[in-house]
């Protein structure tokens, strides 16, 4: 009886199969790779439309009752404005959305502005608007103490950017207290 000696080590095709199995396991990893650059870069820009949002919003709150910026509220009542943050997501066409006020309104007539300007927007494409309503989601006037005149106003600012062929935003919703109106 003759033995075979057996031999150690791996065959071509052995050395083959374990490179196309670690092709695929680097193809993997390359597409999550470019997955967490993609979400990296929308986080960057959700965080910078936050700041610009905030700001505005910090801005509107130091700002008079009876600010020139905030008189739309007033009007709010009769034409019935009630969705001021966008839930139907009008600012997410491609369309000039329908705003209460937009960039130019800040400095109007001499304005005094204080926040981010913006030539600091323009870098990708951030476009920045504000509601007012003294009316609430109902379409009521914001009047806890019945004497018919508004608590204050429902405050929104809605920041929107491009990404590719249509427009991201965020919205932020605050309230304005009327100091004529103490509860």
């Amino acid at each position: 009886m003759t033995r075979r000696r057996s031999h150690r080590g791996f065959s071509l095709i052995e050395a083959m199969v374990a490179m196309v199995v670690l092709l695929i396991g680097a193809v993997g990893m390359l597409s999550l790779h470019s997955t967490g650059l993609r979400l990296e870069s929308e986080a960057r820009e959700i965080t910078r439309a936050t700041a610009i949002a905030q700001d505005l919003m910090a801005q509107i709150q130091t700002w008079q009752f009876t600010d020139p910026r905030l008189a739309k509220a007033a009007s709010s009542a009769t034409t019935g404005r009630i969705d001021i943050s966008d839930d139907a997501g009008l600012f997410a066409s491609t369309a000039s959305p329908t705003a209460d006020y937009s960039e130019a309104d800040l400095t109007l007539n001499g304005l005094d502005w204080n926040g981010i300007a913006g030539a600091d927007l323009s870098t990708g494409g951030f476009q920045r608007y504000w509601n007012v309503s003294n009316v609430d989601v109902s379409g009521n006037l914001i009047d806890s103490n019945s004497n018919g005149t508004a608590d204050g106003m429902r405050t929104a600012v809605v920041v929107r950017w491009p990404r590719g062929s249509s427009w991201h935003r965020i919205s932020l919703v605050g309230f304005k207290l009327n100091p004529a109106d103490r509860l």
